[in-house]
């Protein structure tokens, strides 16, 4: 979820040299920003010094106070993971964070984590590629949740301490000499129906994929004011399943689902469905499905749908490449038949498409796996 500065109410960080604890004293009650200097040189548990020069152990934190915290000082823990770099190289990149000491009084904000280089004054990309904004929201009376799905970032904890954890963390430790944690207004995310960004957890519970001004998928619920795309979640509860499947039983008849658009693929899907209304084929497969919050919309996307999902391959767990010689990646089917034949629809293959028998694997000659995951449209 993109949430900018300035839809939280806080003044410019006070950069203050630590010494023991800071002291909501120092500040007005408006402010919601605490920042405090790290320098992440060494590995878990090593040193680190903080801007006073005073060593503090990496993974214990510094406490920290913030608006909705009144007197009660947070304590911020940052922590690093390796990763091994080719020949004896590697890097260490912050991992994940810890805020503990949370009162009562945090029920209902959100947080908002951010790192910053030595002199840098924009936020550095932290997790998700670029994502420079990390929230989770201190649930009232529930526990805390993160606008994204569980493939770019995750929290668990207790009623007074979370730990976010980023799945593919972007920011080096060496890069990392600052870190800002907000409190401020809960702001709606992706999933309540609020903005969205590539990699949000939507409202059906899978990963935001592709994100538009506007576009129409007709038969579905926003059916002509849709602006965004979400796929499967292929973990968890209700998780989509990638089954290798045939595209139809039929391959004598066309069903006329020749649209290759953005906005067809739920249209297409309904063609498919026409012809094979059962047994394990990718339309009955996508219209029975209901995901983690029990929609009942989701549809085998377009092959230019399709097309922006292979742009965010990274992030939606597509099937390894297999060992099939020419075969770059598991091949995707698309709801999109070939314009004019009875027998072919599309495939994606790496970044590229081909036009494949819809009986595939079923005939021998094409042993190839296929597989589909579904999506949906808001």
């Amino acid at each position: 979820m993109s949430i900018e500065a300035d839809e939280f109410y806080h003044d410019d960080p006070i950069e203050e040299k630590p010494n023991g604890k800071l002291r909501t004293n120092l500040l007005t009650p408006a402010v919601v920003i605490i920042a405090s200097i790290f320098f992440f040189q060494s590995t878990l548990a090593g040193n680190i010094t903080l801007s006073s020069g005073t060593g503090i152990e990496f993974g214990q934190g510094i406490t920290q106070t913030v608006a909705c915290s009144g007197a009660t000082d947070l304590t911020l823990t940052p922590y690093s993971t390796f990763t091994n770099g080719a020949g004896s190289g590697g890097t260490h990149y912050l991992s994940s964070v810890t805020v503990s000491g949370i009162p009562s009084s945090c029920d209902g904000v959100d947080f908002t984590i951010s790192a910053y280089g030595n002199s840098a004054k924009s936020p550095l990309a932290i997790f998700n590629t670029s994502s420079t904004i990390a929230v989770v929201n201190d649930v009232k009376g529930s526990g805390y949740t993160v606008p994204y799905s569980s493939t770019v970032a995750t929290v668990s904890g207790t009623s007074s301490k979370f730990t976010l954890t980023f799945v593919t963390p972007v920011a080096s430790s060496a890069s990392v000499f600052k870190l800002t944690l907000q409190s401020g207004e809960h702001i709606s995310t992706c999933a309540e129906g609020g903005k969205c960004v590539v990699g949000d957890m939507g409202p059906g519970g899978g990963t935001v994929f592709y994100v538009s001004t506007g576009f129409t998928e007709t038969g579905t619920v926003c059916n002509t004011a849709c602006r965004y795309l979400e796929a499967a979640p292929v973990s968890g509860t209700n998780a989509w399943t990638d089954q290798n499947t045939a595209w139809s039983a039929n391959i004598t008849q066309s069903v006329g689902a020749t649209s290759l658009l953005i906005g067809f693929g739920k249209s297409n899907t309904d063609l498919m469905y026409a012809q094979s209304s059962t047994g394990v084929y990718p339309a009955p497969l996508s219209l029975a499905y209901r995901g983690p919050n029990n929609y009942s919309d989701w549809f085998i996307p377009s092959q230019n749908e399709f097309a922006e999902m292979i742009k965010q391959k990274s992030i939606l767990a597509f099937q390894p490449p297999t060992s099939v010689p020419l075969s770059p990646q598991s091949q995707y089917w698309s709801s999109t038949e070939v314009n004019g034949s009875k027998a072919y629809a599309y495939q994606t293959v790496g970044n590229g498409s081909l036009s494949i028998n819809k009986n595939t694997p079923i005939d021998p000659s094409t042993p190839l796996p296929t597989f589909s995951r579904a999506i949906r449209a808001f």
